[in-house]
């Protein structure tokens, strides 16, 4: 099993991936240099509270209650209060997966640089939650993503206590049972540790993080549906030729044209621009003007595909370097920096850049989701494919199921309904930033509610590709399969195994379902 090595400043979507969906275990550093600048942070910051200087949220209350100062000797008693006050999380639970990644994000952040001045035991039992499989069960509602998301990380501050409930072993049971079984003790967390934890942004980098990955997987799913729409209306290569795209000098264009020619021009269908110049156009000759029968440009929902899904590839790109500085980020409050011996009181808690990479990734999401839209339009009416009308085999009039095949008519309606949803979620969430906690926070990212829509459209979209893939699946052995790409009859055989040609009117919900579920874990679109 793969393990993660972690310090603060090196972890990768990749590798949280790894450790939340595939189980891989976690390991902090080893060398003494590492443990010994955590022992002086966290001396510094005793130090620094024992002097009787006002420390926010260590010796004085929380928020606009930060005028309230305690002793030294309630600092403990003051980070358990936080924990149970905010156990107010509402709605659906994230998954374990989900859950895995929280924790991780979480102990990378607070490792980082010694800056949260955590105790080193206290890193060391998030460690052993990782290791161990013992995951807080975190409601999805009630983060506003500043300060932090404080809500749902109290989960994780209440669980290292070994409160409320966590993921065991295949199921949900109090933290105190799952300690038990574990062997695992319960730890009090102390002056500034419940900050530590709940003050940041990892709740929102997490479900990010996870949604990237299958974010990235769609480029090429919609890359491929752009090329078997221009194999079934036999379009031209010209839009996907790599000069094409050099000129235009967008990268994600030049990788999306890319991938659609190296599928189309194994294809007997999709014209090379010259051979259709010589077969398919009427020479003008002597004549004044001619009517062509063929266009020598295809409609734009392929001509411009790649600008499309070019674009949506670029964010992608953008939006990873947002989230990965995110995960290498110290996002609490207030900060320790040892080598100036000084205590920062900071806004690093806000989640912006995840609530913008999360912003922009719904939009561009839902310009591909459109963009698919319009192509299965092109593939499953009559008027325009070439084939059948819907879709439906070839009937003759006097077919005993003559005029009882509708074929894929409300394929391509789910299709629309689908694209019409995925398209509610580009709202852009930071804007709707309101003042709460009497005015203290009073610009907020709501950075975890960007996070968790964006997660929600990807579910989707993936299964608005399915209906149309399903479709070009079927256009595809109504024009006859051996014609096609290489790689398309390699996709066609693994659809057919999960959904058989629609020779008869059938119910295909259970067939889009199994299709999206294959098109996130099949290696052809890895």
């Amino acid at each position: 099993m793969q393990t993660v090595k972690i310090n603060g400043d090196e972890l990768t979507i990749e590798q949280v991936c790894a450790v939340a969906e595939e189980g891989a275990a976690v390991e902090l550093p080893a060398d003494s240099g590492f443990w010994q600048r955590m022992e002086e942070s966290r001396a510094f910051l005793e130090e620094y509270i024992a002097s009787g200087v006002p420390t926010y949220g260590v010796t004085t209350d929380f928020g606009d209650s930060c005028h309230n100062q305690i002793s030294v000797d309630k600092a403990g008693e003051l980070q358990r209060v936080i924990c149970t006050y905010h156990g107010i999380g509402l709605g659906k639970k994230f998954s374990r997966e989900v859950g895995r990644a929280v924790v991780l994000a979480r102990l990378n952040g607070n490792i980082k640089g010694a800056h949260s001045a955590i105790r080193p035991v206290l890193a060391k039992k998030m460690l052993e939650l990782l290791n161990k499989d013992v995951i807080p069960v975190i409601p999805e509602l009630g983060s506003v993503g500043a300060s932090g998301d404080l809500t749902p990380l109290s989960y994780l501050a209440a669980v290292i206590m070994g409160k409320r409930d966590v993921y065991y072993r295949g199921t949900v049971m109090s933290a105190a049972e799952a300690f038990s079984l574990a062997g695992i003790e319960p730890l009090a967390i102390e002056a500034k540790e419940g900050l530590a934890i709940m003050n940041g942004t990892s709740v929102m980098t997490a479900v990010a993080s996870l949604a990237w990955k299958k974010a990235e997987r769609l480029a090429n799913i919609s890359d491929f549906l752009t090329a078997v729409t221009s194999e079934i209306t036999r379009g031209k290569d010209t839009p996907f030729l790599a000069k094409v795209s050099e000129i235009k000098n967008h990268r994600g264009q030049c990788e999306s044209a890319s991938y659609v020619y190296g599928i189309i021009e194994k294809s007997k269908r999709v014209w090379r621009y010259e051979d259709f110049l010589k077969s398919e156009i009427e020479r003008l000759g002597e004549k004044k003007f001619v009517a062509q029968q063929n266009k020598i440009q295809d409609r734009y929902s392929i001509r411009c595909a790649p600008q499309i899904t070019g674009v949506y590839r670029d964010t992608l790109r953008f939006a990873r370097e947002l989230i990965t500085e995110e995960l290498n980020s110290a996002n609490d409050n207030p900060l320790v920096d040892i080598d100036a011996r000084a205590l920062y009181n900071t806004g690093n808690f806000y989640g912006g850049h995840i609530c913008a990479a999360c912003d922009y990734m719904r939009t561009a999401l839902a310009n591909i989701a459109d963009l698919s839209d319009k192509q299965a339009e092109v593939i499953i009416d009559g008027k325009f494919n070439a084939l059948t009308e819907n879709l439906i085999p070839p009937t003759p009039a006097d077919h005993p199921r003559a005029g009882l095949r509708l074929g894929f008519k409300a394929v391509q309606i789910t299709i629309s309904a689908l694209r019409g949803e995925a398209a509610t979620y580009c709202f852009p969430v930071s804007l709707t930033s309101a003042p709460t906690e009497a005015l203290n926070q009073d610009k907020v990212s709501m950075g975890t509610i960007s996070a968790r829509k964006w997660a929600e459209q990807i579910e989707i979209v993936f299964l608005q590709f399915a209906c149309h893939l399903l479709a070009a699946m079927q256009a595809a052995d109504l024009a006859g399969i051996a014609d096609f790409a290489p790689f398309t009859q390699k996709v066609h055989d693994e659809v057919r195994a999960l959904s058989a040609f629609v020779e008869d009117d059938r119910e295909l919900d259970k067939d889009a379902n199994a299709v999206a579920e294959w098109l996130k874990t099949t290696p052809l679109f890895a």
